[in-house]
């Protein structure tokens, strides 16, 4: 319905003030959509800003070192650089094609400019039409009023009053005649307001919805072009081979060794480089270097154990060769001399002087030298503090592995331990969880008295050392749980998973024909990556793949990653897919912090089993001086945080809501932080799939046909498909 039909009506001053209270409303209604995309707008300002940050980091980086994963590293770079411009035109767009054009209309429209100019006029006419029709009611009153008292008066006095109504009526018809005027003026100027406010309005909407239009198709223009930057770096690492990469590195540094005069240099399998120079070292330590934390103390053992050179540059090579060469009587050492205050004076010549030439070595030699100088010299006894908080910790990560029950594992015989495998599996470790998150798994398995390394953390229900023992394929399937949540309700949840397989059987390791694998469950998998070099899908059947068991078993007994994928999950059902209700709730008081974390099964949780090797992780600011907790969890001094290590949860009761108490005393006020949950549960799946080998094998021509050796059935089936969830990126914010 127009304006006009609408609000042109006997009340004239009613309809006016509806109108240009929503032209108001209209005015204030701009400057919230306006405020809201500039809020957005300085957002993603400030992330551009901080990804240009992160990419002038990643440019300083030497490539040199990086191998065939020079091109995994590129292609991240580049995706960098692309997420950066997509939201740099975002917010540009946002800034100049909605913020300043909705600030500007009520300005730069000519159409609000005559509306201005309209409603000071209807104004006065509003107010004068107010005014004659007050003075028209009145006189109808007075007239009325002498009409009534001439009836019943004589004939002297009625011929006084009638001359005097004659006067009031007089004044009536004035008075109506003048009413007319204004309120014919009044529809006139009113119609032209109506009609320019309708107009306006209308233009105003269509403004507003096409701006919205177009920032809708920003996005989905950055998110399109965001799928496909994903893609191409998803395919640009599947195409990345670990394996590869260790020969091409053997290769290199092999042809290396080839141009160097070895018959000077001591058998390598009689004696180790590093390990002589580590040890040198180490041997020269104090007792004050010698107390550092239990954390940093395993953390090198898993460093030295790993055997990987990829942290020692080339200068510290040299000079480790070089002190090899030399026997330790060729490197002299001045006596130190001591003043009588007890400081140490400074040699008259170099102290060492069996060092290489080279400017590098020497500046490493120089370095290490200054160290075991002032390591030498050092007079004054470790602090005891130091060494009570350290003894303090390790008693009380002690208690906690002896109170916690050991989880009973089946272990059969280790075979060759494959660091390719745990190397992949600690990098997407990485990608997936925070770092926040992987130093709660590292100490927490540091603690646990059945956990053999802190690279398998995370994966320990799929051992590599455990899928080579079966001859065959054998299969394990790994799906991380990512949540995030915020006063017991979950704020983000995704569900990944991957698929490696293994073949570790010779018996057709040269055979290229390919077997056919079925993914049971196919359709419960919102995303599904395969390896192309592993996996070739078949058109005509959804979840259906050739596997290139040629390809395969030149792998050995290496688990290869064949397929990644992501978990569909409905909204209004994603309770079903968090396996704990986890609020932390914080009392931070200016000496003293307070802190419950209060947990318990979810009886929603679609499956029933045990989380093993549940634990959570807090950190805590302040400068904390003592903790209490309840039950006993371990202080990390030099991280800050707090660990805990509890029982284990079965699914399949329910139980009463478990808390966590901790009180910490603090130098000043601490600020709440989320928890942080690990937990592990073995033997399932969330998404359900299964995998099976379809008994249809290509023939000479290309067809399928049916295949009934039992001698087939023996090789091609799954051995073992080992199943397990673990959680990734689990956090609750109080």
């Amino acid at each position: 319905m127009p304006y006009l039909q609408a609000f042109l009506n006997d009340r004239p001053k009613h309809s006016f003030d509806v109108v240009q209270l929503r032209l108001r409303r209209a005015k204030s209604l701009n400057q919230e959509v306006a405020d809201y995309f500039k809020e957005r707008a300085i957002i993603e300002e400030n992330y551009v800003r901080s990804l240009q940050k992160l990419t002038n980091k990643t440019a300083l980086i030497d490539k040199s070192n990086l191998g065939s994963f020079a091109n995994v590293w590129n292609a991240l770079s580049s995706e960098l650089n692309d997420i950066v411009n997509i939201h740099t035109s975002l917010y540009t767009m946002m800034n100049e094609e909605i913020d300043h054009p909705l600030r500007e209309q009520a300005t730069s429209d000519p159409g609000w400019l005559q509306l201005k100019n309209l409603e000071s006029n209807l104004s006065k006419l509003a107010r004068e039409y107010e005014e004659r029709l007050a003075k028209v009611n009145k006189h109808k009153i007075k007239t009325e009023k002498s009409s009534g008292k001439r009836a019943g008066s004589f004939v002297y006095f009625s011929l006084i009053q009638s001359f005097g109504s004659n006067i009031k009526e007089s004044k009536l018809t004035e008075a109506q005649r003048a009413l007319d005027q204004t309120q014919a003026e009044w529809r006139s100027g009113l119609s032209e307001y109506l009609e320019k406010s309708q107009a306006v309005d209308i233009n105003r909407l269509m403004n507003i919805k096409e701006m919205l239009v177009r920032f809708e198709t920003a996005q989905v223009e950055s998110y399109q072009r965001g799928i496909e930057m994903a893609e191409r770096s998803m395919n640009t690492l599947m195409e990345f081979d670990v394996q590869t990469e260790i020969e091409e590195f053997c290769s290199n540094n092999s042809q290396a060794a080839e141009g160097t005069s070895l018959e000077e240099l001591p058998n390598s399998s009689s004696h180790n480089p590093f390990k002589s120079a580590l040890g040198t070292i180490r041997r020269k330590r104090t007792a004050s270097a010698q107390s550092e934390s239990v954390y940093s103390q395993r953390l090198d053992s898993d460093n030295a154990r790993s055997g990987s050179d990829g942290f020692i540059s080339p200068s510290n090579s040299s000079f480790i060769l070089q002190n090899e060469i030399s026997s330790p009587s060729e490197i002299s050492v001045p006596k130190v001399l001591v003043d009588s205050e007890g400081y140490s004076i400074p040699p008259e010549s170099k102290p060492w002087d069996g060092f290489s030439s080279n400017d590098e070595n020497d500046s490493d030699a120089r370095s290490l030298a200054a160290q075991d100088k002032t390591i030498r010299v050092e007079i004054k006894p470790p602090i005891p503090e130091a060494n009570e908080a350290e003894a303090a910790a390790a008693i009380s990560l002690v208690m906690t592995t002896l109170k916690s029950t050991p989880t009973v594992k089946q272990r059969a015989v280790r075979g060759r331990r494959d660091t390719t495998k745990s190397t992949i599996l600690s990098s997407d470790n990485i990608h997936v969880d925070t770092p926040t998150v992987s130093e709660i798994s590292d100490n927490i398995v540091k603690s646990s008295p059945t956990s053999e390394s802190p690279d398998t953390i995370n994966y320990q229900g799929i051992n590599p050392d455990i899928q080579i023992q079966a001859h065959g394929l054998n299969a394990s399937i790994l799906e991380t749980v990512n949540i995030i949540s915020k006063g017991g309700d979950v704020t983000k949840l995704l569900v990944t998973g991957e698929i490696s397989i293994t073949y570790n059987d010779s018996t057709i390791r040269d055979n290229s024909m390919p077997i056919r694998v079925r993914i049971n469950n196919f359709d419960t998998l919102e995303k599904a990556v395969p390896n192309a070099s592993y996996l070739s899908s078949v058109s005509e059947v959804a979840g259906v793949y050739d596997l290139n068991i040629g390809l395969l078993s030149q792998a050995g007994s290496t688990p290869v990653v064949v397929m990644k994928y992501q978990l569909r999950i409905d909204p209004q059902y994603k309770s079903a897919f968090v396996p704990l209700h986890v609020i932390p709730k914080w009392k931070c008081e200016p000496n003293q912090t307070s802190l419950v974390v209060s947990y318990e099964v979810n009886p929603e949780f679609r499956l029933s089993g045990t989380l093993s090797e549940l634990s959570f992780m807090v950190p805590v600011d302040g400068e904390v001086k003592t903790v209490q907790s309840k039950p006993t969890g371990v202080w990390s001094v030099e991280k800050q945080r707090m660990y805990w290590q509890v029982s284990n949860a079965d699914l399949a009761t329910p139980c009463e809501q478990k808390r966590i108490l901790a009180r910490f005393e603090t130098s000043q006020t601490s600020q709440p932080a989320p928890a942080a949950v690990k937990f592990l549960c073995e033997g399932q799946l969330l998404s359900n799939i299964s995998l099976e080998i379809v008994q249809d094998i290509p023939n000479e021509n290309g067809t399928l046909k049916q295949n009934d050796s039992s001698e087939y059935d023996n090789i091609f089936k799954f051995q073992r498909i080992l199943c397990q969830i673990t959680s990734g990126k689990f956090l609750a914010s109080p």
